[in-house]
């Protein structure tokens, strides 16, 4: 339990660096507070945390191992999680022309989905748990366990992070009323940026 404790401890840094790291579930989470204020970007923080706690899992039953091993299917993935944050990018963008109420049902619907599907099409999530995590767990421990308490750390040190943007943009939102069309449009072009950014960098 002690050596299990320890490596905890050795991990919280690098768990929060990834947290604050800009990345396409970062853009995801400020587009969703500035489009739904904070309600809906929570929720999506709720979904990319269950594609998380998925891709752990993945990564314990050798799924992530054998999904990156494969070149094919690592650019398939990683090509679908790119369209995915453009297509996201392109509707806010469209929604801020169209001048959308800050609270209308379209906005509010499908958050959490976003989230959850922004964090399964990242295929770098699952190289993350493949390579990082094993390095923390200490020598002659239960693998498993110990894989699950690191996952969990840097899942909630991600929700933190993300719930504490979330309320960064929905608070400056509500400050610049007639500047949230601007502020949903600057963040869905964001995510098409990431997107683009997915396509363009190699493995």
């Amino acid at each position: 339990m002690h050596s299990v404790l320890h490596a905890a401890l050795a991990f919280l840094p690098f768990a929060a660096f990834l947290a604050v790291l800009p990345g396409p579930a970062t853009a995801m989470v400020i587009q969703s507070a500035a489009r739904g204020g904070r309600g809906r970007a929570m929720r999506a923080t709720l979904g990319d945390a269950a594609g998380l706690a998925l891709w752990a899992v993945a990564s314990m039953l050798g799924v992530s191992a054998l999904l990156i091993a494969s070149e094919v299917a690592f650019t398939t993935l990683k090509i679908v999680g790119a369209i995915v944050l453009v297509v996201y990018g392109v509707a806010a963008i469209r929604a801020a022309r169209r001048g959308e109420p800050p609270h209308a049902p379209p906005a509010r619907r499908g958050a959490f989905r976003m989230g959850l599907v922004t964090a399964l099409t990242n295929p770098k999530v699952g190289l993350f748990y493949i390579a990082l995590l094993p390095q923390f767990v200490p020598p002659g421990t239960a693998v498993l366990p110990a894989t699950l308490l690191l996952a969990a750390i840097q899942i909630s040190l991600s929700c933190a992070w993300y719930f504490v943007l979330a309320a960064a943009v929905g608070r400056a939102r509500e400050v610049f009323t007639k500047r949230r069309a601007q502020i949903q449009a600057a963040t869905g072009a964001l995510m098409i940026g990431f997107g683009i950014k997915i396509l363009a960098d190699q493995r």
